[in-house]
This record gives structure tokens, sequence and C-alpha cells, in this order.
């Protein structure tokens, strides 16, 4: 890996929108900050009271380093190269406290009384001359661990910015299970491989106990994956205080069988080695936050396309329940305007109505026989037909439509021409001696002329002038008016049903050309997998791909 898998992994980390305060995230940053970095850092931790700081104070040895230069260390102290010692205290705020001397870490670096870390600190450096840091080394001490949970939190992220862990053990109180197994979840879970343990206070055990701790000592580095360079071990007895006074009194005898001497030298050695491959040594804990990168991706792409195709599954089966519904929608309505279109028929309505119509206007009762006949069958068919659009409107969240409204033509009008006087008297005269008669009138013909108009029935009636001289053969007229009479109610009806025909045709096209774009519209489901969901799949199995 490199710094382009590096990208691949901070694009995935966006991806995924990796929570900012999380482990995960912390530690890419981490990575991101390491792969930016030339220098080579070696970080020391342990729990607290295992000597870490005095084994660091022992590592650079000097009359002029106060020997309690951390006594119990609250913060990530870095010891970088420089000319004059000197401390450098960054503040959250972003102010930069500089002073000559370490004194001033008494201030900001050690717990309080609560033994709780100052939360307004965010950096503290320390210079000092010496050759080992003139290499491009920085020391890291590292606040003590199973105290706190925040402290152990801070010192885990910190550790994967290390190039080098120096673990400080106390072979009074060797590692349980549970730690060991927590070890392995800080260290090589992460890609953690260089690592260093460092047996603390062995010169306080008899000689007997001594050769105990060594062998269980043994069991812990040879359970543990270290990747150092050939011939370097990663375990190392170091009694660091002992090896602290030996450096500052130049007590060089005590100094070696301290043990100092040969950590020191090892760690000169994995430093020369390692420090011209640093891309290589930081591989692995790009490897281990790429693995778990891949996990959460291929579990979101997993989820995503579980999803998908479920929605895409309910999506089809509603697709289908509303085309069904659609079809048996638009087959209601084709039914319902081919049998109105029948009826409307003027053929169709001649040969149910014509006659009875007839009668009843001739009878004088056209109200009640429309009401029974026409009026029902009219509002039923056109009730059909805009129930089916309602249907359709409601179940398919369309916009509704203008509704079929089918109307009744006007009564019919009979024309009634005045016969001839017969010789017998007539059965019924106004006060001018005219007995109204019927003519043929309605579809384009008409009898006789009109002289004048009267109401008979409901209908209007047009009388002609009786010829007062009675030349016609009254029977013969008799039988001619009946005859004349019927057929004028007959032509009434015709023209009655011919306008119920043609008065709804205009109404009943314009509607079908409304109705029909909700009959035939196109139906989508409300299930119908977003376009977004499809998008984010694909990004993010192609993320997966590149980081397989």
């Amino acid at each position: 890996m490199d710094s382009s898998v590096l990208g691949q992994l901070q694009v995935a980390a966006k991806l995924l929108e990796i929570d900012g305060d999380s482990l995960l995230a912390k530690d890419l940053a981490t990575i991101a900050q390491r792969f930016t970095r030339s220098s080579y850092q070696i970080a020391v931790f342990g729990p607290f009271n295992h000597g870490k700081s005095t084994l660091l104070n022992a590592i650079l040895g000097s009359k002029t380093l106060p020997i309690d230069l951390i006594p119990t260390t609250g913060a990530a102290i870095k010891v970088v190269y420089g000319a004059e010692i000197g401390t450098a205290i960054t503040l959250t705020s972003g102010e930069v406290i500089r002073a000559a001397g370490t004194e001033i870490l008494s201030q900001f670096a050690i717990l309080d009384d609560d033994r709780r870390m100052r939360n307004d600190v965010a950096a503290i450096e320390v210079s000092y001359p010496h050759p080992f840091l003139e290499m491009g080394v920085e020391l890291i001490d590292l606040p003590g661990t199973n105290d706190r949970d925040e402290q152990d939190r801070f010192v885990r992220e910190r550790l994967l910015a290390a190039d080098l862990v120096v673990n400080v053990l106390d072979v009074r109180k060797l590692l349980t299970l549970g730690e060991r197994e927590r070890l392995r979840d800080w260290l090589e879970s992460r890609g953690i491989q260089t690592v260093v343990f460092v047996a603390n206070f062995t010169n306080m055990l008899e000689p007997e106990e001594q050769r105990e701790v060594q062998h269980r000592l043994r069991f812990v580095a040879e359970s543990f994956r270290s990747t150092l360079p050939p011939g370097i071990s990663n375990l190392y007895r170091v009694d660091a205080l002992p090896a602290l006074r030996a450096r500052l009194k130049g007590d060089d005898g005590t100094l070696h069988t301290s043990g100092l001497s040969a950590f020191i030298s090892a760690l000169q050695a994995i430093v020369t080695h390692q420090k011209s491959e640093l891309t290589e040594i930081r591989q692995p804990q790009l490897q281990a936050i790429g693995q778990q990168l891949r996990g959460l991706l291929a579990a979101q792409v997993s989820e995503l396309t579980m999803e998908i195709n479920a929605r895409s599954a309910k999506a089809d089966r509603e697709l289908a329940l509303k085309q069904q519904a659609q079809q048996l929608i638009k087959k209601g309505w084709e039914s319902g305007l081919q049998e109105l279109e029948q009826w409307l028929c003027l053929p169709n309505l001649l040969a149910f109505y014509q006659t009875s119509l007839a009668a009843a206007t001739q009878q004088a009762i056209f109200p009640q026989w429309e009401t029974a006949n026409v009026a029902p069958k009219l509002q039923q068919l056109q009730k059909e037909i805009n129930d089916c659009v309602n249907q359709a409107t409601d179940f398919f969240g369309l916009a509704t439509v203008e509704p079929l409204v089918l109307s009744l033509p006007e009564p019919p009008e009979v024309l009634l021409s005045s016969a001839p006087p017969s010789p017998e008297p007539p059965k019924t005269s106004n006060s001018d001696g005219i007995t109204p008669t019927a003519i043929a009138t309605g579809l384009g013909w008409l009898m006789g002329g009109p002289v004048g108009a009267v109401v008979v029935g409901g209908a209007s009636v047009l009388v002609n002038q009786l010829d007062p001289l009675g030349r016609q053969d009254r029977k013969t007229t008799k039988n001619n008016d009946v005859a004349e009479t019927w057929a004028a109610y007959q032509d009434a009806a015709a023209d009655y049903l011919f306008r119920l025909n043609t008065g709804n045709a205009t109404v009943l096209s314009d509607y079908r050309s409304r109705a029909i774009t909700v009959i035939n519209a196109e139906i989508t489901s409300e299930h119908s997998i977003e376009t977004d969901r499809q998008q984010r799949l694909l990004e993010l199995s192609t993320c997966l791909t590149n980081l397989s």
C-alpha cells in the first residue's frame, strides 16, 4: 500500500460517513499525518507507575534534564531534537506557550489532584540536544493506562502514530490474560507490529524469581508477532531507575548491568534499519484500517443490495397490482362507454322507445314516462362511466377529471291541423267551431299551414280554420285524422330521440378525450427504487472493489 491507497481509504471513510469522533476516523487521520511525517517516532507506553518516564530520562540521561521530568504524565509529551532544552505548550485555543527548560511541564503535563488530564492542552513538545534525536527520532511519552477510560482512549489513538512502540512491563505484576488480550486489541489488530517489550524492576526480585519471570516474559514476547530487523529481539530487561542514576553519575558498569546499553543499541539498530523504509513499516496499519473499511463497505453493500432487491420486488408486485387494477378499470370504462353508445344509437332508441314515447305524449304523461324510462337509464350509464374514472384518479393519485354530464332534450312537440267539418257534429269544438286534428310534422315534413296554436296534452298544437261548408266526407276525414294524429305523435317521439342522440354525442366525445389520459395513464410504483440509492450502491461497490 502507498499514499494512493491512503487516498482510497479516505474516500471510503467519507462515503461511509464515518463519525469524525469515532476511533476509526481518528485512526485514519493519525495514519494520514503519519504518512506525511518524515521523522521516526518511538512511543513509550504502559500502565501508571511502570517507569515509562524514568526509562525515557535514562535514554536521554543528563544532569541538565531533571529526574522528575514527568513524575505523573498526564499528556502525550513529544521529545525532539533541539540545540537547547526548551518546552512548547500548545493549548486547544491555538495559543502556544514557550519556555526554556522543562519546569513548565509541572504545570501543564501532570495529572491534577483528581488524576485527570488537563482538557485545555492540545500538544506538548520538549526539545533536547541529543545525538539519538538528531537522527530524526522523536520520543513520545504517553500517559499511563489502566486508570481512566479517557486516558486509555487517548493512548490508544496515539499509539497508531508511532513507528516503534515500547511497552514497559512491571515484572512484579506481569500481564494477566485479559491484559494480553487487550494488548493485542490495541496493537496487533490495528496493524502495529513494530513492538518492543521492556521489563522493568527486575532488580527488585530475588534471583529465583527473576528466572521464573524471565520465562514468563519470553512467553509474552513470543506470543506477540513483532516485525523487527533480523537479529533484533522484541524483549529487553531494563532497570530504569538504576540505569538513570548510572547515566547521571557516569557509572558505566551499573549502566551495563541495568540493561540500558543493550536496549539503546537495539533502538539505534531498529531506527537505522527502518528509517529508510518508513513507507513499508507503516503499511500494516493501512492494511488494518483498510480491512475495517472493507468490512463496513461490504456490510453496507450487502444491506443496500438487500434493501434494493426487496424494494424492487415490492415495486414489481405493486406495479403488477396497479396494472391489473388499471386494466379492470379500463375494461369497465370501455364497457360503460360501449353500452352508452349503443343505447344512444338512434335506431336502438327508436326501437326501444318511439312507440311508448308517442303514446305517453298523446296521453299527456310524457314527464312520467321520461322519469321512468330515459332519465334513470341515462343517469345509470353516466354514473358507471364517471365511477370508473373516479376510481382511476383516486387509486393512482391522478388529477381529477371533469365528470361526464349528459342531458335530456326538451319535451317533444306535436303539430295538429284541423280537418274539414264532418256531417256529424264534432264531439269537441272550441268557441270558434274549430276541431283540432293531428298532422305529421317532426323530422322535416309539415302538412297544412299553421294559422294558430294551442296546447293539447302538453304539446304545441297548430290548427287550421275548418271549412264551414263541410265538403269532405266526415267519416273518411275522421279515419284520416286518427292516422295522421298518431303519425304526428310518432314523428314527435322520433324527433325527441334524435335530439337525445345528437345532443349528447358531442358531450360524450369531449369527455372521452379528457378521460382517456387518466384511463391510459402511465402507472408507476410508489416503492420504485430511487436513483440516488442505485447510485450509492454503485459508489460503494466501486470503492470496495478498489480497496480489495
